[in-house]
């Protein structure tokens, strides 16, 4: 998937996903949210980047956490807002920028996490090699994204696959959506494997029926 048709959905979308998020219209999200803020409260990690930050809601509960939030992103409308609504700091780049090992000032980090934000397949492996250079020796690169088990849901067969609408099934009436490409836990454990990381925890988010909504994926640098 082509990063420009990514980026291209996000600029047409983004301020129907301002309002989305400000109104807290996906219902997930108050199991997802909250799985991730308390996984990065309870960490040791004090300066953390949020990449594909979006309109900051992550970056600012670092922040309100006590700990340093940076975030980046790709989409300027999304940047333009987290800025009106925090004083962190924030940097307009894209994955190829980190992939081609554009560094930031604050690097190195304790922390990097994607919070649903990990559209790519074969891009996502360079990226996160390039990414263990800006951590610390101890650093962690935590992702939280869809659960596998949404290929069940959606009867799909449980192999890797590209999905080809990323706003399919949200409020807000979205359009253009891009594809996304979904992994099985053997999926990400071998792009791990491939990336030089050591998964040392997986967490699985379930909603109040018990089903799961989302993976979180802690990783280190072997």
């Amino acid at each position: 998937m082509k990063e420009t048709t990514i980026k291209t959905s996000w600029e047409i979308n983004a301020e129907r996903w301002i309002k989305v998020m400000d109104n807290q219209e996906i219902a997930s999200r108050i199991f997802t949210n909250e799985a991730v803020v308390n996984l990065l409260k309870n960490s040791k990690a004090n300066k953390i980047l949020d990449i594909g930050c979006g309109e900051g809601w992550l970056t600012r509960a670092i922040t309100n956490m006590g700990k340093t939030g940076i975030g980046i992103d790709a989409t300027a409308i999304l940047l333009e807002n987290a800025k009106e609504k925090g004083k962190e700091t924030y940097y307009h780049l894209s994955y190829k920028d980190l992939s081609e090992g554009k560094k930031l000032a604050e690097a190195p980090f304790e922390a990097i996490v994607f919070n649903f934000c990990i559209y790519q397949n074969e891009e996502l492996i360079p990226l996160l090699k390039k990414l263990r250079e800006s951590l610390t020796i101890t650093g962690e690169i935590i992702i939280q994204t869809m659960h596998p088990f949404f290929l069940i849901q959606n009867s799909l067969p449980y192999t890797s696959q590209w999905i080809p609408d990323s706003w399919k099934g949200l409020s807000g009436n979205f359009s253009d959506g891009h594809a996304w490409y979904a992994r099985t836990f053997e999926g990400w454990l071998d792009d791990f494997q491939k990336a030089g990381l050591i998964l040392n925890e997986i967490i699985e988010v379930t909603n109040q029926d018990l089903t799961p909504v989302s993976v979180i994926f802690k990783t280190q640098v072997k």
